[in-house]
């Protein structure tokens, strides 16, 4: 029996004496680091690139669930009334016409206060044309 208290009490100690910090500091016995990992609030992937041409609606500084996705924001509604929400580097105002090329992505959100957490697609702007002036 007296071995095998040494084997269990030699144990803890080597376990204790493996665990370091990125600053390879060896813990003692007894003492306890607590490391937090920050968790993403949102998942983002790229889908597939497409241009689209139609009315835009902002809804930059309204509540909008798409306003938890991306700040500026909106949507563009296409002459065959698909409604695709859209995300700006920029402030871009409503305007009656406007064609945009960018990426279809979607995001994922854990909860985080005001916004509900779920998954949302949108068109990430790279480049617009409001009538007739590139931007």
């Amino acid at each position: 029996m007296p071995k095998m208290k040494s084997i269990l009490l030699g144990l803890p100690l080597l376990l204790l004496s493996c665990v370091t910090t990125e600053e390879n500091v060896v813990l003692q016995p007894g003492e306890v680091i607590s490391v937090e990992i920050p968790k993403p609030k949102a998942e983002e992937s790229v889908v597939e690139q497409k241009t689209i041409t139609g009315s835009f609606q902002s809804v930059e500084g309204v509540m909008d669930r798409l306003s938890c996705f991306c700040y500026h924001s909106g949507y563009v509604t296409t002459e065959d009334g698909e409604r695709i929400a859209v995300c700006f580097e920029e402030t871009v105002e409503s305007c009656p016409k406007i064609t945009v090329t960018g990426y279809q992505t979607s995001k994922k959100i854990s909860e985080n206060g005001a916004c509900s957490k779920g998954i949302m697609g949108y068109l990430k702007v790279q480049s617009y044309v409001i009538g007739e002036t590139d931007y």
